[in-house]
């Protein structure tokens, strides 16, 4: 008799990992797009480039690039996959550029999904819509910790002034419930109290106005409180078969009395701001429906070029019936207040009822690679 003994991969520190001419070879970086979508996407990433000042630095593992340097990898991309086809394109990819895979201590990435929300609201509060959706106030400081300490580097705390003391910004339950922002920030409309909070989750949306007028609106801060996801508190609730966004919404309209309950548990409260644009990612471009991702700007860089690997869900009348294999280049354009560490991805979905439902069952592993031209070829 044999004995079996199941072989598990040993955990690693999350790091982003250079992959060997071998490693490369051995992913065929195929579209599943067809690349619709990317050149937009390149061009924002290249345009935000351009504009930051020259002595700017990008850091990938032990290499520094330039801003510029970053714009000229990203025209150097698109001259590849304009001018070469085929095996040709694959061979003049991993002939110029560098291939780095950022991993989590599981040895790949995890992916989920955003979308931008459409949402009815009013300019002056109702009956129906009661919660005000905030402009950031005049009082919220953010202080970059890295100007004291490099320990503390892509560090920051936010609070306010009590006297000459900085303290802990007003918690949502403070903000929500206690009306401790009325009169302290300005008002941009009134929405109901379950769509803002999933609202603030997705970062920016589309506010519907009864006279048809649609205002658009985007992440302008938070109160610096850590985000807390509410469905680790629904586990009993719901089955983990079907905890979704989707399911968490249904849950707490068909249980009004325990709203106030659930939605405390995460005291993170986001700030917005009107935009003619967008939405916009937090290195100020818009982003593109299905090339935008959001990844830990602390780890890295902005802008990035990438390569992901992983599943989508397949829907009939709202229903899961399949996961079919997605792999794509995207630009990372965006991040997240959970969007933490090496191999943690966040893909930006568009809007409308594909988006939320996307966005909402994303759960799935890959992989996610990081793509920047070697410097011989800038």
């Amino acid at each position: 008799m044999t004995n079996c003994a199941l072989v598990v991969k040993p955990s690693v520190e999350p790091q982003l990992k250079e992959l060997t001419v071998r490693e490369a070879r051995s992913h065929d970086l195929q579209d599943d797009l067809d690349l619709g979508g990317l050149e937009q996407a390149v061009a924002q990433s290249a345009k935000y480039y351009r504009r930051l000042p020259q002595n700017r630095s990008f850091h990938y593992a032990d290499l520094i690039y330039s801003p510029e340097e970053l714009a000229e990898s990203l025209d150097l991309f698109m001259m590849v996959m304009k001018n070469y086809h085929g095996k040709e394109r694959m061979q003049q990819l991993r002939e110029k550029f560098l291939f780095f895979e950022s991993i989590n201590s599981e040895h790949n990435a995890f992916f989920t999904g955003y979308y931008e929300p459409t949402l009815e609201g009013n300019l002056i509060p109702t009956e129906e819509f009661t919660q005000p959706l905030y402009n950031i106030p005049d009082d919220l400081i953010e202080v970059d910790l890295g100007q004291f300490s490099e320990k503390w580097k892509n560090e920051k705390i936010i609070g306010r002034l009590k006297g000459t003391r900085l303290v802990p910004y007003d918690s949502r339950d403070k903000i929500v419930y206690d009306n401790s922002l009325e009169g302290r920030a300005e008002t941009i409309a009134y929405v109901k109290e379950i769509e803002l909070f999933f609202l603030q989750i997705q970062g920016s949306g589309l506010i519907k106005l009864p006279g048809g007028e649609v205002m658009r609106v985007n992440y302008a801060g938070s109160n610096g409180h850590p985000y807390r996801a509410v469905g680790t508190i629904l586990k009993d609730k719901i089955p983990p078969d079907r905890m979704s966004l989707q399911a968490i919404k249904e849950y707490l309209y068909s249980h009004p009395d325990e709203v106030k309950t659930i939605l405390s548990y995460n005291q993170s409260y986001i700030f917005f701001r009107e935009m003619e644009e967008g939405p916009l990612g937090n290195i100020g471009v818009p982003l593109t429906q299905d090339r935008s991702i959001a990844m830990d700007w602390r780890v890295i860089p902005g802008g990035s070029l990438a390569y992901i690997e992983t599943e989508l869900p397949v829907f009939d009348d709202g229903r899961i019936i399949d996961w079919k294999p997605v792999k794509r280049f995207v630009l990372v354009q965006d991040t997240g207040g959970v969007i933490r560490d090496h191999g943690r991805v966040d893909i930006f979905f568009g809007n409308g009822e594909k988006a939320e439902l996307t966005a909402g069952h994303l759960k799935q592993k890959g992989r996610v690679f990081i793509i920047v031209a070697r410097k011989e070829f800038l």
